[in-house]
């Protein structure tokens, strides 16, 4: 990522590249066994898109969601502008709903 790094918020939270890396922590410390994959990935100059799949098993509480030792899929769709290998600018929308529902059920 870009240190200067421009997110364009779709669900109205207003994101910058550290907040964004702050949010990643919990998710990587509330999970074992983290596997993302790339579902399709098309690029056309600088801009990429990206669908993809993040798995893992709960070992902790997340976004108040207690630990039942779940396993649950959050899918996303991220288009980003890639310059000198950095992202300088990104757009997402991800599942988080569905993903918490699939931890509380």
């Amino acid at each position: 990522m870009s240190p200067d790094l421009i997110i364009h918020p779709s669900s109205g939270y207003e994101l910058t590249r550290a907040t964004w890396l702050a949010a990643e922590k919990p998710l990587f410390s509330s999970f074992d066994n983290v596997r993302v994959q790339i579902l399709d990935q098309v690029r056309e100059g600088d801009k990429v898109a990206t669908r993809w799949a993040l798995t893992g098993t709960q070992k902790a509480e997340f976004f108040g969601v207690p630990s039942a030792g779940r396993t649950a899929t959050m899918t996303g769709t991220t288009f980003d502008v890639v310059r000198d290998g950095r992202i300088v600018e990104h757009w997402a929308e991800v599942g988080i709903s569905h993903f918490l529902q699939q931890l509380a059920a």
